[in-house]
């Protein structure tokens, strides 16, 4: 009797497994060479921010321990401009290998898109790498205002509605969007004057020019040392090391989340293959480790913050549903 011969299926063919097995080995090991091998090249991290301000000092001394650890060159490009769309922009639109990174206030991709009617990137156009490291916000006004703790100061805005001023770091930043926080859970008018930034928000208070600020310690801590500012409040869950008689929202009775925490955060073009991030990631939990790292920023009043891509992504939509409707409530729009 004659027997037909029947060809196994080639995807069942015992070869044909040892093959696919052979080459996801392979496929895995390539990835996590490429990803413990980061950077290949000469990279950049973009900061859209001006040289000297927080980010910039943040973002020069991460690149120099990444650089270090690889034996390449991680350069920092200073690209600031319109709330930090041009340097976004520039990332968002660069080539998608882990080459060009973001190093930027993670609340702006949140905020920006509501902002602004129209931007030259969408928020989709970048995807988390890790947060670097945070910065929690006080309430800082000066010595002889006519008040001197935090629930002086409410009552002081209730009995004078748009009376009290207090400086911010401009129209949309995190300092403002906590004062309309602050105004709407207390049910009191204070009038936000904003300026391009924080060192001139804060020498403003020095200066007499508005009685209070919303800021992170580094500009004033000088100040609040020497006795011309007084720290009202700090949005930290305990009470900051580097201003330990300032006390804690929890402390004077006011919801923890009235005072935005600024994370500086690292971006990367949205393509930019899973294990590249997972690579760039590791590097900079490496550098995160550091001692010295930790405490030369632990004293300018930055916490060292690892996170997940993930964890990262996760943080920006949930600003955006919260802070967007805040934005929107309030009509604020930016040109």
């Amino acid at each position: 009797m004659n027997q037909a011969f029947v060809a196994a299926p080639v995807s069942s063919s015992p070869l044909r497994r040892r093959l696919s097995v052979v080459a996801g080995v392979l496929l895995l090991a390539a990835s996590g060479a490429q990803a413990q091998t980061w950077p290949a090249q000469t990279a950049s991290i973009v900061v859209p921010y001006p040289p000297g301000s927080a980010p910039d000092v943040l973002a020069r001394g991460l690149a120099e321990r990444l650089g270090a650890a690889a034996d390449k060159t991680v350069v920092v490009e200073n690209k600031p401009g319109a709330n930090a769309i041009v340097g976004s922009d520039a990332v968002a639109k660069a080539a998608a290998n882990g080459n060009t990174l973001l190093l930027v206030d993670r609340l702006t991709l949140s905020v920006n898109p509501v902002l602004y009617a129209k931007l030259p990137y969408a928020a989709r156009d970048l995807t988390g790498v890790s947060d670097v490291a945070s910065v929690d916000l006080a309430v800082v006004c000066r010595a002889d205002a006519p008040f001197k703790t935090w629930g002086e100061m409410i009552e002081h805005a209730r009995k004078h509605p748009g009376a009290l001023m207090v400086a911010t770091g401009g129209q949309g930043s995190v300092h403002h969007l906590s004062l309309e926080l602050i105004e709407r859970h207390y049910g009191v008018q204070i009038t936000d004057v904003p300026y391009k930034g924080m060192v001139p928000a804060a020498a403003a208070v020095v200066g007499g020019d508005v009685p209070c600020v919303v800021t992170g310690p580094e500009t004033v801590l000088e100040h609040i040392r020497s006795g011309r500012l007084r720290g009202l409040v700090v949005g930290n869950a305990r009470r900051s090391p580097l201003m330990p008689d300032v006390p804690t929202l929890a402390e004077v009775g006011a919801p923890g989340d009235l005072l935005i925490p600024t994370h500086f955060t690292l971006f990367a073009p949205a393509k930019t293959p899973p294990q590249v991030i997972r690579g760039i990631n590791a590097a900079v939990a490496r550098a995160q480790a550091d001692p010295g790292f930790i405490s030369t920023f632990a004293a300018r009043g930055l916490v060292i913050a690892p996170s997940t891509p993930e964890q990262v992504n996760a943080g920006v939509e949930a600003e955006t549903a919260r802070l967007g409707k805040l934005i929107r409530d309030a009509n604020i729009r930016l040109e």
